[in-house]
């Protein structure tokens, strides 16, 4: 039996499962993207620390060269300047024995000059001491002297160079690698807030869908305890016995009338079945007991019947003319079926007027209707003779 509420429920869960399925598929796609990012992010780190690393090989490469050369040059310096101190000392003996040179190669000259030839070769040969400690002196100082020029051809040879192109390349690859890693980094960080939107997104779906599956669930359940109930009540009205309410079928028709089929082999309503019949007050008008006999005597409303053939009291102060039409009781076959009442009546006037009615089940009437002769062609009450 359809439930307005419960089918309602129904459809709101369903349309939840459906929400939900989509934004698990937006957040799969978006942890996807996340992912691919967060490896380019990676390999990006990876690139970069590999570029930094590089560049402080080369960073201390070139510092080492640097003191190593500073090292180099501070040993010819400090040669340079100890030699320098010696040369200036010994520049100024060798001026002195130059000038005690000449003042004695002077007197010699003068003593001869003047007679005085004995003093002159005492003079002279001092005066040849002081050249030959100037002589000393000098051969002394151009060794120094040669020394520092040695020393700096040396300093110049051994002196590593301090050509900082390797750093500066290897800091330019870090400079990149850096932007591209921050870059990718910045990609990721929006990614991954976008994936964290739709996880909540189907968090939330999830949480409602949750909901309203357990709200159809306890509605179901109710839904199922009433039917239950309505079932067990029907049952109940048509007497159905405990042997055949497991397997008995019940259902309502559009008439308001209750159909109650137990007691068939294989199912309620298999071969040689029970029929019953409750009508919308919840009477029972038909009771057939299961492989028990088809015919009126099953009938249990008062005509005995189950339904009208024709009725007087319809029309007021209007006699019945006569009944027409095809009325088969249970017993005889129509159109090869063995049912109950089964068929189409009508009861005439003379006037002309007509009332018909139909019957399906031999308990209930259906299609009652009024039509008149004596109306033109074409109005819907006009009566046309049924072939029957």
């Amino acid at each position: 039996m359809s439930n307005y509420e419960l089918d309602r429920l129904r459809a709101e869960e369903q349309e939840a499962f459906r929400r939900k399925q989509t934004l698990f598929q937006v957040y799969i796609d978006a942890k996807n993207r996340a992912s691919e990012a967060h490896d380019v992010m990676d390999s990006a780190w990876r690139e970069r620390s590999e570029a930094r690393d590089e560049m402080n090989r080369e960073y201390e490469a070139m510092q080492t060269r640097y003191e190593q050369n500073g090292q180099v040059w501070e040993e010819y310096r400090n040669l340079r300047n100890y030699n320098n101190s010696l040369i200036d000392s010994l520049r100024r003996e060798a001026d002195y024995e130059h000038q005690e040179m000449i003042r004695c190669f002077d007197q010699a000259s003068s003593a001869y000059e003047y007679g005085d030839k004995s003093a002159a070769p005492g003079y002279a040969a001092e005066g040849h001491e002081h050249k030959d400690r100037r002589d000393m002196l000098n051969s002394e100082i151009g060794t120094l002297i040669q020394e520092i020029k040695d020393a700096k051809l040396n300093a110049e040879w051994q002196a590593p160079r301090t050509d900082n192109s390797a750093f500066k390349s290897a800091k330019e690859r870090f400079e990149r690698a850096k932007i591209i890693h921050e870059s990718a980094q910045t990609e990721f960080k929006r990614l991954k807030a976008e994936r964290d939107r739709a996880k909540a997104d189907f968090d939330s779906a999830q949480a409602e869908h949750v909901r309203l599956k357990a709200e159809f669930q306890t509605k179901l359940e109710e839904v199922k305890a009433q039917n239950q109930r309505e079932r067990d009540s029907a049952l109940d009205k048509a007497g159905v016995n405990w042997l055949e309410r497991n397997d008995a079928k019940v259902v309502k028709k559009s008439d308001g009338t209750t159909q109650i089929y137990h007691g068939g082999l294989g199912s309620g309503d298999g071969i040689g079945h029970g029929h019953t019949v409750l009508d919308s007050s919840g009477r029972k008008t038909y009771d057939r007991g299961a492989f028990s006999e088809h015919g009126s005597q099953n009938f249990t409303d008062d005509s005995g019947k189950g339904v009208t053939i024709y009725d007087r009291r319809a029309r007021k102060d209007h006699d019945v003319a006569g009944i027409a039409g095809g009325i088969n009781l249970r017993g005889d076959y129509y159109h090869g079926k063995k049912a109950g009442v089964i068929g189409h009546s009508t009861q005439y006037y003379d006037d002309g007027v007509r009332l018909s009615r139909d019957t399906r089940d031999g308990a209930h009437e259906e299609n009652i209707h009024w039509t008149d002769e004596r109306l033109p062609d074409g109005h819907p009450d006009r009566h046309h003779k049924p072939k029957d």
